[in-house]
């Protein structure tokens, strides 16, 4: 057991995280504090997951360590780098002499902005101030050597859904044939190109549903169909049973950093629908358990379609098992062990600024 005088900063606090960070408190024997800003989608049993209160900031605010009548911890985890009360704390600790860990959940895009602007950005803005990275994958691996950080420095690991919540359901053969999104309905995640690509799908195919479980400004214009379900968020473990009822999970995004919902997925066992711009891709899907698309592409979409559509019983087990292997990468144990690896390192090697202190 570890004796860390730890804070955690995470904006938007979701419920996933809080089951991260409780992987870590339960492996320190002195109290952790969690500062959070709310998340967008309120989801119950936030403080009952991490298994303590949360101390609910306004991330726009500027903060101080005494405000919070405390000296500031010896390491602190810091996400939202641009939110003015995450980034005045982690200064303080910073001259304090304390290890301040970055949470990035940026992915490799190679686009110009990210090429050439990222790391002169980078470089002045942030690298003197993070000892080390937490990154969800190996995408974000491959950015955060881009501009400039010691692969040492860097662990893999940030996002992951709680296999006690998503977890196996029946065999993917006996599963409905049902196709499940779950997300936002707006324009990055290309939800309308992905119902306009099932309905000329659903054509050839009528037994095959589309279930949307999400919230967003294009509600309303997604089409009626009887082959289309659109439902609201629901909580976590509604949500399970249904990955638990899919043959398989589509995400279609036009951009997508990581993507929590394809780690939930395959924890359930699904057969992954993917954009090529879907940053877990690498990490969570190949050949054998995913069909890929071009997200700009309705014809890209349909296609992946009727090749879902035509995998006999042997090729779905295949999936199925395929999936499995993949998930057991993430999570919370994946998360804490990514934390305590890369804070031995920098408190043996010196390689950070501050080291981190026994309390």
């Amino acid at each position: 057991m570890k004796k860390y005088w730890l804070v955690v900063s995470w904006d938007g606090f979701p419920q996933y995280a809080a089951r991260l960070v409780r992987a870590v408190i339960e492996r320190i024997e002195v109290p952790c504090l969690v500062i959070g800003t709310h998340p967008n989608v309120p989801i119950d049993g936030m403080e009952d997951a991490l298994g303590q209160a949360v101390t609910w900031v306004d991330g726009g605010d500027q903060m101080t360590w005494s405000q919070l009548g405390l000296k500031p911890p010896s390491i602190f985890i810091q996400s939202g780098w641009n939110r003015t009360a995450f980034s005045s704390l982690g200064r303080e600790v910073k001259r304090a002499g304390g290890l301040v860990i970055g949470l990035s959940d940026a992915n490799w895009r190679a686009d110009y902005r990210q090429l050439v602007l990222g790391p002169i950005a980078f470089r002045l803005l942030y690298k003197s101030h993070f000892d080390g990275m937490i990154v969800p994958g190996s995408q974000g691996t491959r950015l955060m050597k881009y501009f400039g950080v010691d692969k040492l420095c860097i662990r893999e690991g940030m996002y992951g859904a709680d296999s006690s919540i998503f977890k196996s359901g029946p065999p993917l053969n006996e599963r409905s044939k049902t196709i499940l999104y779950v997300g936002q309905f707006i324009e990055r995640k290309n939800v309308l190109r992905l119902v306009d690509a099932f309905l000329k799908f659903v054509d050839k195919y009528p037994e095959w549903k589309l279930h949307l479980v999400g919230s967003g400004s294009l509600k309303n214009k997604i089409p009626k169909s009887e082959g289309v379900v659109v439902e609201d968020f629901v909580q976590p473990e509604k949500l399970a049973r249904y990955y638990q009822d899919a043959k398989f999970f589509v995400l279609p995004s036009l951009v997508e950093a990581w993507g929590l919902v394809v780690h939930e997925a395959t924890l359930c066992g699904c057969g992954l629908l993917l954009s090529n711009a879907v940053g877990s891709a690498p990490d969570l899907s190949n050949d054998v358990n995913s069909v890929k698309f071009d997200p700009r592409d309705t014809l890209s979409i349909q296609h992946a379609f009727d090749v879902m559509a035509s995998m006999d019983e042997v090729r779905l087990s295949a999936v199925e098992l395929e999936s499995y292997r993949l998930s057991c990468r993430f999570g919370p144990d994946r998360f804490a062990e990514s934390f305590f690896s890369l804070v031995d390192y920098l408190s043996v090697t010196g390689n950070a600024n501050g080291v981190a202190r026994e309390k």
